[in-house]
């Protein structure tokens, strides 16, 4: 008799002798653009990104290291803002004056040091005992004052893409007295099916004041869970020279060179 063909064989995945179906992958968000949807830099952990000199690179390595759990969300400063923890950008420096930072490298320095201040903060309510928590509690009346102006993003567009779409959470701090505040948000975006996350700073240090304009010198700082520099908060994180002006309630921001368009409109009393 002729000999019988052999049985093919049957591979399977399995675990603790169990079958593991593969699970679908999530979606991809249809409005990610291609140029962005790609991770340049493969699984690194977070990472903070600045548009300063390399002489600061030493300072935004230890900012905000080590687990994703430990970056300073835009929804942490919100909280820090409602628990009383700071009531504007004057009480995060150790600066007696924020008049002197003019210059971009100064400016990024004065984020650094008002990140930091806040990263601190964020331990200190963390770690609160409970008349500690009582005593923030009594203080959110206060900083609700501001909260309700509703200052919001209007307009932002990086290379045309909507940011606006992708962002989860943002806040504006309140103006210091010459016109300077900070912007922050947390944004979600996808890069290959999976979800990555981010969050920015952007100082608008106001630097002059012509007729019934505000010009302010603008510096962004961000943290990712996986450095992906496909990500146009990356790019834009990257420029140092960026200049918005702010007429009555708008702040308006308009940056084109080397490849990257930035237009932003702000309202910081809606």
């Amino acid at each position: 008799m002729p000999s019988m063909p052999e049985m093919p064989t049957i591979q399977s995945i399995s675990s603790n002798g169990f079958y593991t179906p593969a699970l679908p992958s999530l979606p991809k968000n249809p409005t990610a653009p291609a140029s962005e949807d790609s991770n340049s830099s493969g699984n690194k952990k977070t990472e903070t990104t600045m548009s300063a000199a390399t002489s600061n690179a030493d300072l935004l390595q230890t900012m905000l290291e080590a687990s994703s759990s430990s970056v300073l969300s835009a929804s942490d400063i919100s909280s820090l803002y409602d628990s009383g923890l700071f009531s504007n950008l004057s009480t995060l420096s150790s600066s007696s004056s924020m008049q002197n930072y003019a210059t971009s490298t100064q400016t990024n320095l004065l984020l650094q040091q008002m990140l930091n201040s806040l990263n601190e903060l964020k331990a200190q309510q963390n770690n609160a005992d409970a008349a500690q928590k009582t005593a923030m509690e009594n203080k959110q009346a206060d900083a609700q004052n501001f909260k309700n102006r509703e200052p919001s993003i209007l307009r932002f567009k990086i290379n045309g893409y909507d940011i606006i779409s992708s962002l989860t959470a943002n806040f504006v701090s309140e103006q210091e007295a010459d016109g300077t505040f900070l912007l922050t948000a947390d944004r979600k975006y996808y890069v290959n099916q999976v979800p990555r996350t981010e969050t920015f700073y952007m100082l608008f240090k106001a630097v002059s004041t012509t007729g019934n304009a505000l010009t302010y010198k603008v510096q962004s700082s961000l943290t990712q869970d996986y450095k992906n520099e496909n990500s146009f908060i990356y790019r834009m994180a990257q420029t140092n020279n960026m200049v918005a002006e702010k007429t009555g309630n708008l702040v308006v921001l308009h940056y084109s060179e080397n490849g990257l368009s930035v237009d932003l409109l702000l309202d910081l009393d809606n």
